[in-house]
C-alpha cells in the first residue's frame, strides 16, 4: 500500500525537502507504506533494520521507559533522527506511543543514505534537523537536572514561550509528565511564580508577565541553590 495524495505531499514538504524541487523525490516517495498506529499503542524504538521515522497523520509521543514525556511529534516530523547512523545502543528502550490514531511511515537506512548522497540540499537539511533534535534533548536535560523543580518549569516555560504565552495541549497533567514531578509539586511551583508576578496562569495557558524577572528568577534559585549545597559541603568537612 503507497502513501495517498495527501500523505505524499505532506512527505515531500516536509524540512528534509526544504528549498529543493520535491518532483524530483516523488519516486522515494513513492516506494514507502504507510503503518497504522491506534490511539494508546505502543511502537518501540528498536528496529531491526535502522530507518527514519516520518508522521503523516495525527500525533504521537516520545516517551522514556519510565513513560516521562520527551515531545509530542505532530504530521511532519521526524522521529529516529539521532538513530538512523548512530552505532551506540540504549541501554533501555524509549518508546512512542499514538496520542491519537496516526499514520507513521518509514525510509530505510539504505534509501536515505543514497538521498544524502546525490542531494547535497538534502544532507544540509537533515543535518539542521539532526542539530535541532540535538538542541531541543540539551534543553530538556537542563529542565531535568535543574536544581529545583521551580527552575525546570522555569525553563521549560522560557524554552515554549511564544508571544508571551507557553500553550498546554494536555493540561497540567502533561506539563508533570515532561518535568517528571508530581501534579502536586508543579501546583505548588505555578503558584509560586503566580505570587511573585511572574506569570499567570489560566486553565491550558501560562502567560509570562515578564521574560527578564522570570530569567532573573531561575538564576537567583539556582544561584542560591549551589551556595546552600557548598556550605552543606564545607559543614561536613
Amino acid at each position: 500500500m503507497a502513501l495517498n495524495t495527501k500523505q505524499e505531499r505532506i512527505f515531500l514538504e516536509s524540512d528534509l525537502f526544504s528549498g529543493c524541487e520535491t518532483r524530483n523525490f516523488r519516486a522515494l516517495a513513492q516506494t514507502l507504506s504507510p503503518v497504522s498506529i491506534l490511539k494508546g499503542q505502543l511502537l518501540s524504538s528498536l528496529h531491526t533494520t535502522p530507518a527514519l521515522g516520518f508522521v503523516i497523520d495525527g500525533s504521537l509521543d516520545f516517551c522514556g521507559y519510565n513513560d516521562v514525556l520527551f515531545c509530542t511529534m505532530e504530521p511532519g516530523d521526524f522521529f529516529e533522527v539521532h538513530s538512523v547512523f548512530s552505532e551506540v545502543r540504549p541501554v533501555l528502550p524509549y518508546r512512542f506511543r499514538a496520542r491519537s490514531n496516526c499514520m507513521v511511515t518509514f525510509i530505510s537506512k539504505h534509501a536515505l543514505t543514497t538521498v544524502l548522497q546525490d542531494n547535497p540540499k538534502v544532507a544540509q537539511n537533515y543535518m539542521v534537523i539532526l542539530s535541532d533534535w540535538l538542541q531541543n534533548t540539551i534543553c530538556r536535560l537542563y529542565c531535568f537536572t535543574a536544581s529545583t523543580p521551580s527552575v525546570a518549569l522555569g525553563m521549560y516555560l522560557l524554552r515554549n514561550e511564544r508571544h508571551g504565552s507557553v500553550r498546554l495541549p494536555d493540561g497540567l497533567a502533561g506539563l508533570a509528565r515532561r518535568l517528571n514531578i508530581s501534579r502536586a509539586t508543579l501546583y505548588r511551583c505555578l503558584a509560586e511564580m503566580e505570587t511573585r508576578k511572574l506569570i499567570e496562569h489560566q486553565e491550558k495557558t501560562v502567560y509570562i508577565r515578564g521574560r527578564e524577572q522570570l530569567e532573573q528568577y531561575i538564576w537567583d534559585y539556582s544561584v542560591q541553590e549551589k551556595e546552600q549545597l557548598t556550605a552543606s559541603e564545607i559543614k561536613k568537612e
